[in-house]
């Protein structure tokens, strides 16, 4: 079976289109309905539904998408490993990031990497802890800079102790102590991330045996900490999150030492890509060099 037919296929699935897959792979919308149509009859069964807002993986395919992206993923790190045996570089490499991490870290990081490895195309993918997991399991980033817990069965490599602090207005009466408990923030309503980001809060609740009382679901950190700052909640946010935007926020640590641990998640370190391996170097040589990192 043909490579060229599993690339097809998952683009057409990550697209929900022939058409747009047809356009990324420079292919004709015929062309790539072939391709599938000839993978679909190499297994014996069909691959895709078509409807009215697009195609999509028939329940036999979805079991099938890790084992052709691991095919692909496999067969780019073979490529990039002959390349650098005969003296070249090339190859592809998909990152996927918080936005925190890709603000503080990742400017600087791909400014040394590509001056280093300049043939390599990197893609970077911003998302949430879940969304991050689904993407290293589906094959659609080759590593995560992400936080734990991580899917079961890949690697992790702990960077950096993240400290989760109170961020509450200046007008909250818990703005005026040194520390708060996680126990006196509770007596306020709770702007949270949406479902999917918010790990570092449920995890300090739990630890905390706490429910919050959830006002809020808000997708971005700017529009979270600009509520927060007119009095409607609080909230639990990681210490790299934080951008203070205005003067309307007070920042507090919390009288007990929470964190979310930060660091680099891949399917196989010791089997990892020529490019991931030398992304990852760079990574954590930052992380040691620029932040007052936790190395295990």
């Amino acid at each position: 079976m043909s490579i060229l037919k599993y690339r097809a296929f998952l683009t057409t699935i990550e697209h929900n289109s022939l058409t747009k897959a047809a356009e990324v792979l420079g292919y004709t919308q015929p062309g790539i309905s072939h391709m599938i149509s000839s993978l679909e009859r190499e297994l014996g069964f069909p691959l895709l539904v078509r409807a009215k807002d697009g195609v999509f993986p028939t329940e036999n395919a979805r079991y099938l998408q890790y084992y052709m992206q691991q095919i692909i993923s496999n067969n780019e790190a073979l490529m990039e490993t002959a390349y650098q045996i005969r003296g070249m570089e090339r190859g592809s490499l998909k990152i996927g990031t918080f936005y925190s991490t890709s603000t503080h870290w990742l400017p600087e990081i791909i400014s040394t990497f590509l001056s280093e490895h300049p043939n390599i195309v990197l893609c970077i993918n911003e998302g949430t802890h879940d969304e991050m997991n689904e993407w290293l399991t589906q094959g659609k980033v080759d590593i995560a800079i992400t936080s734990l817990p991580v899917p079961d069965g890949y690697d992790f490599l702990p960077l950096w102790e993240d400290p989760i602090l109170a961020v509450v207005s200046k007008s909250n009466p818990l703005a005026q102590k040194d520390a708060v408990s996680v126990r006196e923030l509770v007596e306020y309503p709770f702007i949270v991330p949406q479902e999917g980001a918010d790990e570092s809060i449920s995890q300090v609740m739990h630890a905390e045996n706490l429910i919050p009382d959830i006002r809020f679901r808000i997708k971005g950190d700017l529009a979270t900490l600009s509520l927060i700052g007119r009095d409607l909640g609080v909230s639990l946010i990681p210490e790299l999150v934080i951008i203070p935007i205005h003067d309307n926020i007070a920042i507090l640590p919390l009288d007990k030492h929470h964190v979310r641990t930060l660091g680099i998640c891949i399917h196989s370190m010791k089997h990892a890509a020529p490019a991931a391996k030398a992304f990852i170097d760079e990574l954590k040589t930052f992380v040691q060099e620029t932040w007052e990192g936790y190395y295990p």
